[in-house]
């Protein structure tokens, strides 16, 4: 058999939230060296890398399996400075089938600190988009990351699960209300403008806050909130705003502090306490503001261990769809592995046909060569139905190499067969 498919990486179920920190910020740098004409003499053919607060995942189409996963594992520690050792202990290695049946019940929620979460499914086509447009992906990482949308999409449909729109956030803004009470008419400060604020925006305007304000390290909240109905905050106007907000959500993932304990000079220590939810893998907070007295800081572990159990019967009904649609999948795959050969086996057998029409023509002139061609092309095609659609029937059951070597033994054709495990 040949492996194809592989997936690098782990998620908050293997990797601490630092290892998982540290690999997103250099995410960019590992996508960069994965993918260039050096790595694909070690058989990296190309890649889909997905990175939240809650996994890293490489998923990787590979001709050569041992070198193309060495290679990728040494840039992945390199480039993310965990080291190349540590990281073959960290980070799992999964192939072949295993690896459809993962991605599907990561893109249904199954997977997540909070099974059903609805943002997944978005980070799993947006990965592929970001692979699409550099140009980085295979058809049949393709093919794979499509179908996944599809299983998604029917697991929501089918079961319910995540169709509540249950996110980390959501379950944040949940234990801020048991905490401090409603939040209906409160005021909101958001640090961050990037793809996740978008969904903190989203939430905070469900759970009724009558102002979002938005502050940007990198200066684009004006953007943000002309499109999303928030107040933008100049860099001279954070602590005045923190002073008079009631909850604050950082999200934005900078690679400096934004809120320090001086921040909050404006805020007397008699001030009702302010929730800080700090859903940013590299944390927006400085380590001293979770050591004042007026701050409630609930970050991604303390979410983790709030986070809901979904309803048990949708979750196995979803599970079951997965599995459905992995071993679908696998067996469109098989299928599709046979068509080389049933090119070949037709490619050869036309040529004898052409060269047989030609020898005619030369002979006994166009007109008849016409009819001799449409004769052999009529009884040719009769000949070559049945074993073009046994050869499918045979991936089913996963005989497609004894197909193969039949090809080569009946028609003298070589067939790429090589396994690579």
């Amino acid at each position: 058999m040949r492996v194809t498919l592989v997936l690098i990486g782990g998620s908050h179920h293997e990797l601490s939230l630092s290892n998982l920190e540290i690999l997103e910020r250099n995410v960019d740098l590992i996508r960069q060296r994965l993918f260039t004409a050096e790595t694909t003499m070690q058989g990296i053919k190309g890649g889909v890398l997905i990175s939240t607060c809650n996994r890293f995942e490489a998923y990787l189409d590979v001709e050569r399996f041992h070198d193309g996963v060495d290679c990728a594992i040494n840039i992945i520690g390199e480039v993310s400075e965990i080291g190349v050792e540590d990281s073959r202990e960290l980070l799992s290695v999964t192939f072949g089938t295993s690896v459809t049946e993962h991605l599907f019940s990561v893109a249904a929620g199954l997977e997540s600190m909070i099974v059903g979460e609805a943002e997944i499914a978005g980070q799993v086509r947006t990965a592929l988009k970001k692979a699409q447009n550099e140009k980085t992906t295979t058809s049949q990482l393709e093919h794979l990351f499509q179908r996944a949308a599809a299983v998604s999409k029917k697991v929501t449909t089918s079961t319910g699960l995540g169709a509540a729109g249950r996110s980390v956030v959501t379950v944040a803004l949940d234990l801020v209300e048991q905490r401090h009470g409603s939040l209906t008419g409160k005021r909101a400060l958001l640090l961050g403008t990037g793809a996740y604020a978008r969904v903190v925006v989203a939430a905070l305007q469900r759970y009724k806050c009558k102002e979002i304000s938005v502050f940007s390290s990198s200066g684009r909240a004006e953007l943000f909130s002309q499109t999303h109905g928030t107040f933008p905050v100049a860099d001279d106007r954070l602590a005045e705003v923190i002073g008079n907000s009631d909850l604050i959500v950082a999200c934005s993932g900078s690679k400096n502090h934004i809120l320090y304990s001086a921040t909050f000079s404006s805020r007397a220590t008699n001030t009702p306490t302010i929730p800080i939810i700090d859903v940013a893998l590299t944390s927006d907070l400085a380590p001293d503001v979770k050591d004042l007295q007026f701050t409630d800081v609930i970050d991604l572990e303390i979410i983790n261990r709030h986070a809901p159990k979904e309803h048990e019967e949708a979750t196995n009904q979803a599970r079951q769809i997965v599995q459905q649609s992995a071993v679908e999948f696998e067996k469109e795959q098989l299928s599709r592995s046979i068509d080389p050969t049933i090119t070949l086996m037709r490619a050869h057998v036309e040529q004898l046909i052409e060269n047989e029409i030609e020898r005619v023509r030369s002979r006994s002139g166009r007109e008849i060569a016409e009819e001799v061609s449409l004769s052999l092309h009529r009884v040719t095609n009769a000949l070559l139905h049945t074993p073009s659609v046994r050869a499918r029937s045979l991936t089913r059951t996963e005989n497609q190499e004894e197909y193969r070597k039949a090809i080569q033994l009946l028609f003298g054709i070589e067939t790429d067969s090589t396994d690579d495990v």
